[in-house]
């Protein structure tokens, strides 16, 4: 008996993401999708997404559906993370998407679910042995977890600090941008991680900070997927910082390896993933394509009694 085909799609802050795969133990024959919505840069000061913001995104969602069934899924499920949790008119955007697309926002999740999610797919897809550890750098949020998997976890925390996030209140443009943009996020990781943890064997990189991190230093188009299984060190990407904080808008969408959504927030990101990196003591990160919806997923194949969403 041939293994069910399940797509998922995910609402996040910087882009709405989709994917569709078998419910085997590799998740085989995937199928992804992605379309950049900046959902959570299109929030205003009263936490309420813009109507240009809500239309982008229900439009994406439309699109990434028709991908997933075209890919075979026999349902298609759809989460938010971040944008949507904080957003004051998320009400507003199901009725965009119940507009344009052909189905409803299955559901919210939390920051614990999200990263518990991640770290099913960084670390579960083949199941990597021993003590794990995972960073998302994402838009609105940064998750770190800490366990074995299936998801044995020892620690989970979602950070309110994300590369769009940061980018808000803190542009990265000089040498003097990025101090200041430093310390917001030392602040942020010193007040969030108040709890010790044994360091796990290794540690995982989820999210476009990283793969784009790889396609810059491998200088390869930014729309090639990133290779799995790169490490990612320290030095590299404070190297990275470095060259972009200074640059233009212009000069930075020069850059081989850099895509034009993300001219703004890698170096945002990145002050994020070299922060984190200082205070955790990692020397090196192995950066992976898979993310939360390879989690929600696997979740579904190795644990389906704790499917939230059956």
């Amino acid at each position: 008996m041939s293994a069910p085909r399940m797509g998922v799609i995910a609402i996040g802050s910087n882009s709405t993401r989709m994917l569709t795969a078998n419910l085997d133990e590799s998740l085989s024959q995937p199928v992804r999708g992605r379309e950049e919505t900046a959902l959570f840069l299109s929030m205003d000061g009263q936490r309420r997404f813009s109507e240009a913001g809500m239309e982008r995104c229900a439009r994406a969602v439309s699109k990434l559906h028709y991908e997933a069934m075209q890919a075979g899924a026999q349902q298609v499920r759809m989460i938010a993370t971040s944008a949507v949790r904080d957003a004051a008119n998320r009400n507003e955007l199901d009725y965009y998407i119940a507009a344009l697309a052909p189905m409803m926002l299955t559901r919210i999740i939390s920051g614990q679910e999200e990263a518990r999610l991640s770290f099913l797919g960084a670390t579960g897809i083949p199941p990597r042995k021993g003590p794990q550890g995972m960073i998302d750098i994402g838009g609105g949020s940064t998750e770190i977890a800490l366990g074995e998997t299936p998801g044995d976890l020892s620690f989970a925390r979602s950070l309110q600090l994300g590369a769009s996030r940061l980018l808000k209140v803190q542009r990265v443009d000089s040498a003097g941008d990025l101090a200041a943009a430093r310390e917001r996020a030392f602040d942020i990781i010193d007040r969030g991680l108040d709890s010790p943890f044994e360091p796990p064997l290794a540690w995982s990189l989820v999210g476009g900070t990283g793969t784009t991190a790889v396609n810059m230093l491998l200088e390869q188009p930014w729309d090639l997927p990133c290779p799995e299984e790169q490490t990612l060190t320290r030095e590299q990407a404070e190297g990275l910082l470095g060259l972009l904080a200074p640059l233009s808008g212009e000069e930075r969408a020069r850059l081989p390896g850099l895509p034009p959504s993300r001219v703004d927030i890698l170096p945002t990101g990145l002050v994020i993933l070299c922060c984190l990196m200082e205070r955790l003591s990692i020397d090196g990160i192995r950066v992976t394509r898979r993310n939360n919806l390879d989690g929600y997923l696997y979740r579904l194949y190795c644990c389906p009694e704790e499917d939230p969403d059956a």
